[in-house]
């Protein structure tokens, strides 16, 4: 018994040196470098009807924040949308911040029933078409601000995802309203993509979406 006792004891000993002798090979090695956030290709798509007529003023301001976050390998766009004819673009793909603040900056309000999913699959082309393939590792990205309230688009959910998951594009939302929101549409679109849906009540919260966003866009 006493020599089983002791073989036990031996085997357990030698176990242990081996876990500290692979510990000290691991720690040999110093500390992991971290992953840089990848760059990204993305479209700001901006609810500009008449539900956000007194919201205009933050809706700039979230999107000037999120353009503010923007690394010089990013390049974005800016779509504004109220019914399926007044889809625009409104600057084209580019990696200068002033020619996209601009352009947020012009954006203005008009009236008709809201596209969403029109304005979305509209912008989804262009960013396939014209986003950049360069360097390897590119995501892309559609950011939408809206109040979720679509009652004009012709293009179905069901069609826009399987069209937004072959071109490997997520959808962002952040969104506002000042009366009443609809998430339903809004957290299909960015869940079934694997985006994320913000909903900032206020500036600061506004503020805290945009870099939260911004992070989680250049997360693979």
């Amino acid at each position: 018994m006493k020599l089983m006792t002791r073989s036990i004891a031996a085997v357990l000993l030698s176990a242990s040196a081996l876990c500290v002798s692979a510990s000290a090979q691991k720690s040999d090695k110093g500390p992991v470098t971290p992953v840089p956030p990848a760059p990204v290709s993305y479209g700001l798509v901006v609810d500009n009807s008449g539900s956000f007529r007194l919201l205009l003023d933050k809706v700039i301001s979230v999107v000037a924040d999120v353009i503010e976050t923007q690394s010089p390998e990013d390049e974005a766009f800016l779509v504004t949308f109220v019914d399926t004819p007044k889809i625009a673009l409104r600057q084209e793909l580019t990696n200068r911040k002033t020619e996209l603040r601009d352009a947020a900056q012009n954006m203005y309000i008009e009236g008709g029933p809201t596209a969403i999913l029109d304005a979305v699959k509209s912008a989804a082309a262009y960013l396939d078409e014209n986003g950049s393939k360069e360097p390897a590792g590119r995501l892309r990205s559609l950011v939408l601000v809206t109040d979720g309230d679509d009652r004009e688009s012709k293009t179905k959910i069901e069609e826009l995802l399987i069209i937004l998951r072959e071109r490997n594009i997520r959808v962002f939302v952040i969104a506002m309203s000042d009366v009443r929101m609809n998430t339903k549409l809004v957290g299909r679109l960015s869940k079934e993509t694997g985006g994320l849906v913000y909903l900032p009540k206020n500036k600061a919260e506004l503020a805290t979406a945009a870099k939260e966003l911004s992070v989680a866009m250049r997360s693979k």
